[in-house]
């Protein structure tokens, strides 16, 4: 990797079970923290933007590609895990199928891809991008599970991936150089 590639969780969701989950929209606040994204000292000198396909993580870093003239490339593979009919468990479901998945990395129901499925095609998304570009900086708009799972496994930390992912915030982001975490998203 010789590209400073930055991830940052899309904002907060607004959930909406009579609508796909890859195009649920944000809430309020959530449309308010992605004005603030666009402000982040960091990210003013961003080269190349890039989304996962759902509606969410692109909306979260439109402001920004507005303030910077920058158009938004989006990759379906960096998608959060696929949730099947997760709109159609109840949060106390939900909740327990995270518990799940997160523990056997294998574990599967309800037609929720696999973790470690998720992971390989995460991380083989990633691995395209820093292979295109050459000594660029780069934001990547993803998901929070897809994005504990990844920055866990870079820092051999996938014993405590509940723990990680609860701590992590809306618009929180993490930062790998060089192919190193310089900035964990937790």
């Amino acid at each position: 990797m010789n590209n400073e590639l930055i991830f940052i969780r899309h904002a907060q969701t607004k959930i909406d079970k009579e609508v796909p989950i890859a195009d649920w929209d944000l809430t309020e606040e959530g449309y308010q923290d992605s004005e603030k994204v666009k402000d982040v000292q960091e990210f003013q000198d961003i080269d190349i933007l890039i989304s996962s396909t759902e509606r969410k993580a692109y909306l979260t870093i439109k402001p920004l590609a507005e303030k910077l003239e920058k158009e938004i490339i989006q990759i379906k593979d960096l998608s959060e895990i696929s949730r099947g009919d997760a709109g159609a468990l109840t949060k106390e479901e939900y909740n327990e199928m995270k518990v799940k998945v997160f523990q056997d990395l294998d574990f599967t129901d309800h037609g929720w891809e696999t973790c470690n499925h998720a992971l390989e095609r995460f991380s083989k998304a990633v691995e395209e991008i820093d292979n295109k570009y050459e000594n660029k900086k780069i934001l990547i708009s993803a998901h929070g599970t897809v994005m504990t799972l990844y920055f866990a496994k870079l820092q051999n930390k996938l014993d405590d991936l509940m723990g990680r992912w609860k701590s992590l915030g809306f618009c929180d982001y993490g930062i790998i150089k060089n192919g190193e975490v310089v900035k964990d998203i937790v």
